[in-house]
């Protein structure tokens, strides 16, 4: 060993910032101007489109994490956020049922009395309660993802034909809803009831275009997306991402490195199986409606576009892609 090796300092491992100095600016001044839109916009239209734009890059978000971070293509991920709206829309219908009786009299939800029953269901009798329906609204997606991990990874069922089994649980629920109209309102969905833009939680209304609306659940959607974005951040900068990203690119590899890829995989599908949920149960919040449509391969598929179209793989880039699509979709059609 020459002396110019023996002095020679040790190479430093250059580590990527967990945000670069430009995106903490930049996704905080997005986040102030979303959520100070009420005080200096003029559209409560516009103001009810950023909080389902927020849902949707949410739900664009749980497809990277799978998609671009594990390599699964997940063409079923409403079913996630489906399920998650539906007991979400389900206790907020039931709950109003009781204060609007329908016009005949019943303090049942209206399609539910359409469908000849005259009293709530006993099964159903749980989601009075707005934490139960919360809490559905968030482990059963959580559960069915983990169900369909184990059933599918575990049995090494990848690529293309994961993909295919997601697409028919998504249209498997899809009948579901529509069979068993009694209970979920069938092709009309669940409607007229009250939503977030209505709620006072924090304080009064605002005048926006005339029109008075309530802000204040904006602001915890806002707080709970970039929340679940710095998440996901660290998620796929930590050790766990980084084999994540090993099985994405080369699972034979990662397996005879000593990594189970299956445990691997059931662990980020649940992850974002509830990021999805998390989307579900804002966006029926937040609009005041849900269909079948929702839960859908239709919906699914447009996520995926959006993720394509922002970059994944980036945890930014279903946020671009979400925006700008949904936003080119408002500003063409109108």
């Amino acid at each position: 060993m020459t002396a110019a090796a023996v002095s020679r300092p040790p190479r430093t491992v250059r580590r990527t910032p967990f945000l670069p100095l430009w995106a903490l600016i930049g996704g905080a001044l997005i986040v102030a101007a979303i959520g100070a839109y009420p005080y200096y916009g003029t559209s409560a239209y516009v103001l009810a489109l950023l909080g389902k734009f927020l849902c949707y890059a949410l739900f664009a978000l749980s497809i990277d994490l799978i998609w671009g971070f594990t390599g699964i293509l997940s063409l079923g991920q409403a079913v996630y956020f489906g399920i998650s709206a539906y007991f979400v829309a389900l206790s907020l219908k039931i709950n109003y049922a009781l204060d609007h009786p329908t016009r005949y009299g019943g303090k049942i939800p209206d399609f539910m009395e359409w469908n000849g029953l005259t009293e709530l269901p006993r099964f159903m009798e749980p989601l009075q309660n707005y934490g139960v329906a919360i809490a559905c609204a968030l482990v059963v997606p959580v559960l069915l993802a983990f169900l369909f991990g184990v059933i599918t990874f575990k049995r090494h069922i990848y690529g293309v034909y994961c993909a295919v089994i997601t697409l028919a649980e998504s249209l498997i629920l899809q009948d579901f809803i529509v069979e068993y109209q009694t209970y979920t309102g069938g092709f009309n969905g669940i409607t007229d009831y009250s939503n977030a833009l209505k709620w006072s939680i924090f304080g009064g209304p605002l005048t926006l275009g005339g029109e008075a609306v309530w802000v204040d659940f904006l602001w915890i959607m806002l707080a709970v997306v970039v929340l679940c974005f710095l998440g996901a951040r660290a998620l796929t900068h930590s050790r766990v991402g980084t084999v994540l990203k090993s099985i994405r690119d080369n699972d034979v590899r990662a397996e005879f490195m000593g990594y189970n890829s299956a445990n691997y995989r059931i662990f980020v599908f649940c992850v974002s199986a509830l990021m999805a949920a998390v989307a579900g149960a804002m966006y029926a919040a937040w609009v005041g409606l849900i269909s079948f449509l929702d839960a859908g391969p239709v919906f699914s598929i447009e996520a995926v576009i959006w993720t394509a179209v922002g970059g994944r793989g980036t945890i930014i880039g279903p946020f671009i892609g979400a925006f700008l699509v949904r936003g080119a979709e408002f500003f063409l059609s109108g």
